[in-house]
């Protein structure tokens, strides 16, 4: 801010002098110079005045809305813990709220600014009407399909021949569920040859495979140690190079209306959550730190989630052409209706700004260089 006053003091000097020497030739010119000397030193005044007021104004607040059941908004947990938020000028009023379709009513209603929730919750809210604009990412991939010990070799291929005739348990909507569909669809599979049998829970579908009451289930990445721990094994995590590798899960989102009321505050939001990410990648003990004191989760968990697991995306770009595939995904399998170009209610360029605004801060950062590639590849 000391520098920006600066200049405008010079620039003010400059034209002073340029108007000084303009006017040596006569008296009424030199007066003329001299009142615009003042005009140009009380500009100066309200410019130096102007930036010291904008330097003290408080803080945008955005309250913010997340889970804090799983890992899987760590972005945004950490970047409120760590105070990225602070440091780009954001006042985060942080709730933590383990249901998507409260969360999203939230904002809706108009007591929340910026949410994060599962990505067939809002893909189906953006469907049904409801002018959300998706601006980020919080995770990806994270499922798993278990199977008893003695029968993982039954599905080392997932195709119709193995899976005709077979039961397999799912929550419906989850983002597993979605994405086996998909998978299985891509691969020909004829998927009125499976019953899919649709349970409350993922705790219900990990009992269900126990028991022998399905043939196989999908395990979101919360209950996978559970499911582990019981002694299912994994026939697939869905995201193999013959599967589903950028899979997406849950999305970072606001209104239409809330974001260009707003923008700068929603791009430094995004410049918050990337560090955070960053901060994931480079410094594990840092992470863990501040991810306890906003989850619900033990530190064994913590670190075999994230740091172990190894099929789970914490990426915070919101990833147009994933989205995209999920959605349609969605309308293959009778989730959605496919009323509207999702590609309308995406907008990367709050990604892309915040990332840019971080590049020109650390033009040499790996993390931010990878996530531009990263963008190129899945934005454009």
């Amino acid at each position: 801010m000391r520098k920006r006053t600066l200049s405008l003091l010079l620039a003010t000097a400059l034209s002073i002098s340029l108007l000084a020497g303009c006017g040596s030739s006569g008296s009424s010119e030199g007066s003329a110079a001299s009142d615009t000397a003042e005009e140009a030193e009380e500009t100066s005044e309200e410019n130096t005045e102007s930036a010291e007021n904008a330097e003290s104004a408080e803080p945008v607040t955005l309250r913010t809305l997340a889970w804090n059941s799983m890992v899987g908004h760590l972005d945004s947990a950490l970047a409120y813990a760590a105070g990225y938020y602070e440091d780009e000028g954001l006042n985060i009023e942080m709730t933590y709220n383990n249901s998507n379709p409260e969360n999203i009513q939230a904002l809706l209603e108009d007591k929340a600014d910026l949410v994060s929730a599962g990505a067939t919750a809002v893909l189906n809210y953006i469907d049904e009407g409801s002018d959300i604009v998706i601006i980020g990412g919080q995770m990806s991939q994270g499922a798993s399909l278990y199977s008893l010990p003695e029968r993982a070799d039954e599905f080392t291929e997932l195709s119709e021949e193995t899976l005709a005739g077979k039961k397999i348990g799912v929550t419906r909507l989850n983002t597993g569920d979605i994405a086996l569909r998909k998978i299985l669809i891509d691969r020909g599979v004829d998927l009125s040859l499976i019953e899919f049998v649709e349970l409350d829970s993922q705790a219900t579908v990990v009992e269900a495979v126990l028991k022998g009451e399905v043939d196989l289930g999908i395990a979101f990445l919360t209950y996978r140690q559970s499911a582990e721990l019981q002694g299912l094994v994994p026939v697939s995590y869905l995201d193999g190079e013959d599967e589903w590798p950028g899979y997406i899960c849950c999305r970072i989102f606001t209104t239409r209306e809330k974001l260009e009321a707003n923008r700068d505050a929603y791009v430094s939001a995004m410049k918050a959550n990337i560090r955070a990410y960053a901060l994931i990648q480079q410094d594990e003990e840092a992470t863990v730190e501040y991810a306890l004191n906003e989850l619900e989760i033990d530190e064994d968990t913590l670190r075999s989630q994230v740091y172990e697991y190894g099929h789970l995306g914490l990426n915070p770009n919101p990833d147009i052409k994933n989205t995209s595939e999920f959605f349609q995904a969605m309308v293959d399998i009778g989730y959605s209706e496919g009323n509207v170009d999702i590609t309308d209610y995406i907008d990367a360029s709050v990604y892309e700004d915040a990332l840019n605004e971080l590049l020109e801060e650390e033009p040499d950062n790996e993390i931010y260089l990878e996530l531009l590639a990263d963008d190129e590849a899945t934005n454009h």
